[in-house]
């Protein structure tokens, strides 16, 4: 039958049969079983056709109306018809481990005929692994889910509904138990429903199948169930079993290696160091876990809802000195044959490895391996040190001052170290001091174990620092001077079996007895930054040690005029306290201070005055002081130009009087000069007549030797005559 067209019926009706039509409609409505609340649709025609359509028409509707009455009236309710429906799941297999769980999505579709009165419900069977059983299916659909003309069955805050597995749960009978999704839809409407399936807490391992299908009707126990979906769950085992070291943690106290454990850090394999003690007294010294991993390297699994760590039976033993036990009941030994690797959160007998002295010095190698076949899985190592055999020893500062003298103490700190070399952090020991006047004091064998005092140590609470292995000795400060200290193993030398080095301890007093006090520079500018220094030294003329605080060692300070003080952290010695403090604090045992301070503005003669007290009967305080002085570069430059022109006046001055006495030198010189004229005019004259007589005379001498000279030509004329006459003669 087509499902779009419920029903089709022509029925001829002839004049005046419209009872007929109507009984003929109803006989056919029964004879076919259709639901009154279907739609019926009804062709007729007429054979008498000369009656009018009107009348035609009329007639047809009252016989369809009295047909369907009579049929509301005559014939029982029909069930919607399904059509077809199937069941489809989001994935065929699932994996699960023991005790956890697996979950899938399952789409339920089916049509079906008339009005939303249709239901169908979803079923399923299960096969379990042998000697298992099936967890129930659990569903849920929340108000996300894809689905189309189902009553939606909103899961969203009220978990999931536990769909059991019965006997009867089949397609033809039994108790109820499945999921029925009920349709909304109108005629002819298809139906799609998605839900969330779950199975929980699966016991055992293997293959669990489940098989999904769906059954008419709103208890899935009418009509023919549609092909199933299988959907199979494999279910494995955890592996909870150790096969590898996962952390290991050991310490010399429990908390500390438990805590780490809880917290699940990262391994912590503190390096215990303890004393060897005595076989006759065994003492706890450390403990120690180990946490194991499967081969996964899971420390734990999951199960379920929570979790399951990973287990197994462990051996230890321990080899060289000390012993084990398994937890804190006992004794120690060399072995632990059957302890279990829990990973609790809380320290439980028979996973605490709790590690003992034996009296014997030396390593102790713990070996921890598998029960079940001795692989190994980790060692760990302790050092157990015996007595001490050397010792190397320091002052926290080698040069103090002395307080009041039998309270002021320095620190000797020491590392000592047995045969072997491994440092101890146990025992007593004694302090020597070369001279008991100025620091320590005589060891005696009478002292209260108890008790610390100036020679004995390490027999007081606090006085071992574990940690580094450090040995702290109050030594007692006496008087000023020098001593050398040592540390023993006996308070005897001659019972000591070693000595440790020699460190030398200067006390110096607290007390200023010489003090100097200087300017870096002679002159500054106004403004300027100018650095006091003082030099202090005590009785014996050494430097004062440096010390915290000390007041009253300066009488009183004073500068003229007053200065302002600056703080210059980087100037050495500088210690920021006022330029007019009378406390001295020294820098670095040099006995040296220096105060920081801004000169005048102006230019000014600085002094600076340092009282300290005088000591002794009659004798007086003691002022030391310091000049400088402030140069104005404009108050000099003004001075300058008034000397120069002061300089210059006087010059001038100078220059005028010695040219009032030049003019006079000059006219007495003109003076003289005339005279000398008047002389030489004279001399003049005179010389003008004896050049007159020396001209006649010279004229006349003139025409003296004129003569002559004509006289004498005339001689050697005569005289060449003959000689020419005697040559040609002798040529001749």
């Amino acid at each position: 039958m087509n499902s779009q067209i419920k029903f089709l019926r022509r029925v001829r009706i002839h004049g005046g049969e419209c009872g007929a039509v109507a009984r003929a409609l109803h006989h056919e409505a029964r004879t076919l079983s259709l639901p009154a609340a279907e739609k019926i649709v009804f062709f007729a025609t007429s054979e008498r056709k000369s009656m009018s359509k009107l009348t035609m028409f009329k007639r047809i509707s009252l016989a369809i109306v009295l047909a369907l009455g009579f049929g509301s009236l005559t014939t029982p309710a029909s069930n919607a018809a399904l059509l077809s429906h199937a069941v489809a799941i989001s994935s065929s297999t699932a994996t699960a481990a023991v005790g956890d769980s697996a979950s899938a999505t399952i789409t339920h579709t089916f049509n079906h005929t008339l009005d939303a009165v249709e239901s169908a419900t979803v079923r399923y069977t299960c096969t379990a692994p042998t000697g298992a059983t099936c967890p129930a299916i659990m569903a849920r659909q929340l108000v996300t889910a894809d689905t189309a003309n189902v009553i939606l069955r909103d899961n969203s805050g009220l978990g999931w509904s536990n769909l059991s597995l019965t006997s009867g749960n089949n397609a033809q009978g039994g108790t109820f138990a499945g999921w029925t999704d009920s349709s909304t839809a109108s005629a002819t409407g298809g139906v799609r429903s998605t839900f969330s399936i779950k199975a929980e807490q699966f016991a055992a391992s293997g293959v669990y199948t489940y098989s999904f299908y769906s059954v008419n009707g709103t208890a899935g126990t009418s009509g023919t169930a549609t092909t199933a979906v299988t959907w199979a769950v494999t279910v494995t085992a955890p592996d909870t079993t150790g096969t590898q070291l996962s952390r290991k943690y050991i310490s010399s106290d429990i908390w500390t290696a438990q805590n780490n454990k809880k917290n699940q850090a990262a391994s912590s394999d503190s390096a215990i160091v303890a004393a060897a003690g005595t076989a006759a007294s065994p003492a706890i010294v450390g403990y120690a876990f180990v946490t194991l991993a499967n081969a996964a390297g899971d420390t734990r699994v999951a199960v379920g809802s929570g979790f399951r760590t990973v287990d197994e039976s462990l051996t230890v033993t321990i080899t060289g000195a000390g012993t084990i036990a398994a937890g804190v009941g006992s004794t120690g030994s060399a072995a632990i044959s059957s302890l279990n690797s829990r990973n609790a959160t809380s320290v439980l007998t028979g996973e605490t490895i709790v590690i003992f002295s034996n009296g014997t010095a030396g390593t102790g190698t713990i070996t921890v391996t598998k029960a079940s076949n001795g692989a190994a899985i980790t060692t760990m190592t302790v050092t157990f040190v015996g007595n001490a055999a050397s010792a190397a020893v320091a002052l926290s500062d080698t040069v103090t001052f002395l307080g009041t003298a039998g309270t002021t103490t320095t620190n000797l700190t020491a590392q000592l170290k047995d045969a072997g070399g491994n440092l101890i952090n146990s025992g007593t020991f004694y302090v020597f001091s070369s001279d008991t006047k100025i620091a320590g004091s005589v060891p005696t064998s009478t002292i209260a174990a108890s008790t610390q005092t100036g020679h004995r140590c390490g027999n007081t609470s606090g006085e071992w620092n574990t940690t580094t292995s450090v040995l702290t000795c109050a030594v007692v400060l006496s008087d000023t001077g020098t001593a050398t200290i040592t540390l023993r193993d006996s308070w005897t030398v001659s019972a000591s079996t070693w000595s440790s080095n020699e460190v030398t301890l200067d006390i110096r007093g607290n007390v200023v007895r010489t003090l100097t006090v200087a300017f870096d520079k002679s002159t500054y500018a106004p403004g300027e930054k100018a650095v006091i220094t003082l030099t202090a030294l005590d009785a014996g003329g050494k430097a004062l040690a440096t010390r915290a605080s000390d007041t009253g060692r300066l009488s009183s300070v004073v500068s003229t005029p007053v200065l302002n003080q600056i703080t210059v952290a980087a100037q050495a010695g500088t210690q920021g306290t006022s330029y007019t403090d009378t406390t001295f604090l020294g820098y670095q045992d040099s006995g040296v201070e220096t105060r920081v301070v801004v000169m005048p503005s102006y230019g000014s003669d600085v002094t600076y005055s340092v009282t300290i007290p005088g000591f002794g009967v009659g004798v007086g305080n003691v002022a030391v002081t310091a000049s400088a002085k402030v140069v104005d570069p404009a108050a000099a430059a003004t001075k300058a130009s008034a000397d120069a022109a002061t300089a210059a006046a006087e010059a001038a001055t100078d220059a005028a009087a010695e040219a009032i006495d030049a003019a006079n030198a000059a006219t007495d010189a003109a003076n003289l000069a005339a005279e000398a004229a008047d002389a030489a005019t004279v001399a003049a004259e005179e010389a003008r007549d004896a050049a007159d007589a020396a001209t006649a005379a010279v004229e006349e001498l003139a025409t003296q030797v004129a003569t002559l000279m004509a006289a004498l030509k005339a001689q050697i004329t005569t005289l060449a005559n003959t000689v020419a006459k005697i040559a040609k003669k002798v040529k001749a």
